[in-house]
Formats: structure tokens, C-alpha cells, sequence
């Protein structure tokens, strides 16, 4: 279970990365991602009702939700340790699965469709957990119109 809703994080952030990856590819990330979930729910519980949210691609409710995404983000590479989206690092995964630059353009504007979470205010500053969760909400919601299936 925490190994699916590891590599749901995961693919929210990196979605064309997984339909080019073969199943030997993805069971490998979800060992490695299960591994990270493992780390970040010591510190950030989440209930079964949010692992259930974060499975249909809902936002989770729970207190924690945010913190344990922030989590997740930073120890991915994708959110800086200042708390701070980093989608360079995002992108440059996608650079060594794909090569196609149709397939890289997408995921770069898909990317920068949320590059907008960076300028919000937030009141927990390098902790990240508000900026995660609104990151999270923007690509859930902004996926479709880039054709993925995060």
C-alpha cells in the first residue's frame, strides 16, 4: 500500500516517466519509493483515508497530508530543502527517458504550469508542506490538459 501511494507521489511529479519505463523499471521504483514513503511516514502519519485520497488522485484532508507530500518532494529531488518546487530537477528525469522533444516540451509546460506555487505566500517557509500540497492540487488538477494520467 504505502509502496502504491510512494509511487503515486512520485508519478504526480514525473507522469510521462512511467509510461515509457518497462514493469521491471517501475517495480524498481516503487522498491525505492516504498523505501522513501517508509522514511516520511515516520515523521508525517497519514491515514488510510488519504492514502485512499492520494490513490484516486484526490487531495487528502488529514493534517499531516502536507507535511508527508513535502516529505516525498524533497526526498525525490524535486522540492529544495528551502521548500521551494525545483522542476529542473523533474524535467531533467524526463531528459533520461525520453527523446523526443515533442514528449520533453509537454512535460516542461506541463512543469511550469505550477511553477506558480513558488511565488505564494506561505506560512511554514522551508518546511514545504503548504507549497507541496498546492503543487500537488495544481498538477492533479493541470494534468489532463497535457494528455497525462498522473
Amino acid at each position: 500500500m504505502l509502496a502504491y501511494l510512494s509511487c503515486l507521489c512520485f508519478c504526480a511529479f514525473t507522469p510521462l516517466l512511467t509510461l515509457a519505463m518497462t514493469p521491471e523499471q517501475k517495480a524498481q521504483i516503487h522498491a525505492h519509493f516504498e523505501s522513501i514513503g517508509q522514511t516520511c511516514i515516520k515523521d508525517n502519519v497519514i491515514s488510510e483515508d488519504d492514502i485512499a485520497s492520494l490513490r484516486t488522485r484526490k487531495v487528502p484532508t488529514g493534517a499531516n497530508a502536507p507535511c508527508f507530500l513535502a516529505c516525498m518532494m524533497k526526498q525525490i529531488g524535486v522540492m529544495d530543502n528551502s521548500g521551494v518546487l525545483q522542476k529542473e530537477t523533474a524535467l531533467e528525469m524526463a531528459k533520461s527517458v525520453f527523446d523526443e522533444p515533442e514528449e520533453i516540451k509537454n512535460i516542461e509546460d506541463y512543469l511550469h504550469s505550477c511553477s506558480y506555487v513558488n511565488q505564494e505566500a506561505v506560512s511554514d517557509g522551508e518546511k514545504g508542506c503548504e507549497r507541496a500540497m498546492s503543487a500537488y492540487k495544481c498538477m492533479i488538477t493541470n494534468a489532463p490538459q497535457f494528455g497525462l494520467d498522473v
